[in-house]
């Protein structure tokens, strides 16, 4: 008997019996808590959807409610959301869903003024962005600002090009697809603070080139 011709069809039985057994990635189960009155921890649930009303952009579904909340109260329109464009920086968050380019609605009213409400809401104070935002881009930064566009990132855990974050950081907590909340408490963890935020989250990486 060849005992390696028998071995390797027997090997790749094995493999796919553990690839069967192995966990599929999952695009729902997001588990939320609300840190502070505007700040909002989830883990899991990632994926990128189709952002209505804006045909043909994606985002993180974890971020909608936020966007929701921007196109509200500032007249917001995005420009682009999910992105593997060269245009954007490979490390940034357009190629992870966790990062707007907005411009003025002006059919609904929208407005420079309103966008520059919006980057004052964000970023106070230059290079400073209030979370859940990682970096601002606006007036003052290399192809931003009044006119431009502004960039919004939201902070994040590491993660790859191209996939979905583990946690993301948000204004609002995000809803299941069915409407309910994602939240599970409603409070931080004991012993949360600022310091532990930023140990848990990526790094900021401007956006100069878009």
């Amino acid at each position: 008997m060849d005992v390696r011709r028998t071995a390797l069809p027997l090997l790749a039985a094995v493999a796919a019996a553990v690839a069967t057994l192995a966990p599929a990635p999952a695009l729902g189960g997001m588990t939320s808590t609300q840190i502070s009155r505007n700040l909002c921890e989830t883990t899991g649930g990632g994926r990128f959807v189709e952002l209505n009303p804006y045909p043909g952009e994606y985002l993180d579904r974890r971020l909608i409610r936020d966007m929701r909340w921007m196109r509200r109260k500032y007249a917001i329109f995005v420009t682009d959301g999910y992105s593997t464009s060269g245009a954007h920086s490979p490390n940034g968050e357009h190629p992870i869903g966790l990062a707007l380019d907005i411009v003025p609605d002006w059919g609904r009213g929208g407005s420079w003024k309103l966008i520059d409400d919006l980057a004052e809401k964000t970023e106070p104070v230059q290079n400073q962005p209030k979370p859940p935002w990682r970096w601002v881009g606006w007036d003052g930064d290399a192809n931003h600002g009044w006119g431009n566009h502004l960039h919004l990132s939201w902070s994040h855990s590491p993660t790859p090009f191209g996939e979905p974050a583990r946690t993301v950081y948000t204004r609002k907590c995000p809803l299941e697809g069915d409407g309910r909340s994602a939240m599970v408490a409603s409070k931080a963890p004991r012993g949360f603070s600022s310091a532990a935020l930023e140990t848990e989250i990526a790094p900021a990486v401007p956006e100069l080139n878009e």
